[in-house]
């Protein structure tokens, strides 16, 4: 993918998504599905991964990825914020249920992943545990406090992996309930951002191949290695149900 500076980034107009170049992020790829399946054009603006990021930093208020800019509004960066952006300037399809109930279940198994003390968050913890605290002492001051804020510290990681079991066991139950009512779907009959979320965040308990995602090895050796408790709570329809979501509507191959 080719990335412009926030330098030139600031000099356009229309949308512009700051993203972690070559890092499969799974709030990035998640801002970048929900643009893609809405059909709005973005312009990809680098942001590197445990850097100061001031230039951004100064532009957006945001020193991590992703960070969405639309014209002259206020920049956005939490998970449903961006998926509202979307929703406002895309077309096709809605990425919400029309049925209040089904909606807001929808929006419930998304935080379930994005949110704080979600998967995503948990998973983090148990693939960076302690990490904060054992940097090596070449380390700087800044990418010990930016460990820390992703919660990098020690005891951090107890009962993080009992979240994320507990939260996959949620959506295979569902997703089972769903195939026995006819539906290929999380929620409703059609396409919601809570499958677009798990397409994303499933990336953090197991890759897509390499010949339709590219990530560095490193990162894919990373995110493919689970526990036997963890692996165990991979139920294959999880796996199933994120392989058609990209494939039929987010789109592969797919390059960082």
């Amino acid at each position: 993918m080719e990335y412009v500076s926030v330098a030139e980034a600031r000099k356009m107009n229309g949308m512009r998504l700051a993203l972690s170049a070559g890092t499969p992020g799974p709030w990035s790829i998640a801002a970048r599905a929900m643009f893609d399946v809405r059909k709005v054009p973005y312009v990809p603006v680098l942001q590197v991964v445990m850097d100061d990021n001031a230039e951004l930093v100064e532009w957006t208020g945001r020193r991590n990825a992703p960070v969405a800019v639309w014209n002259d509004e206020p920049a956005e960066d939490g998970w449903l914020e961006i998926t509202y952006m979307a929703e406002r300037l895309g077309s096709g399809p809605s990425l919400f249920p029309d049925d209040p109930v089904e909606r807001a279940l929808a929006v419930g198994f998304s935080a379930e992943l994005c949110a704080h003390g979600g998967f995503g968050w948990s998973r983090r913890l148990t693939m960076t545990a302690n990490s904060a605290a054992n940097l090596p002492a070449d380390q700087t001051q800044g990418q010990r406090k930016m460990m820390s804020q992703y919660g990098a510290r020690e005891g951090a990681a107890d009962g993080a992996e009992d979240r994320c079991i507990g939260i996959l066991n949620a959506f295979s139950t569902q997703l089972h309930r769903q195939k026995e009512a006819g539906s290929g779907y999380l929620v409703g009959d059609r396409l919601s951002l809570c499958d677009i979320h798990w397409a994303c965040f499933s990336q953090l308990v197991g890759t897509l191949g390499p010949d339709v995602f590219t990530m560095p090895d490193y990162m894919r050796d990373i995110y493919s290695t689970v526990s036997d408790r963890l692996g165990a709570a991979l139920d294959p329809i999880l796996m199933e149900h994120r392989e058609r979501i990209w494939r039929e509507h987010i789109g592969l191959p797919y390059d960082c």
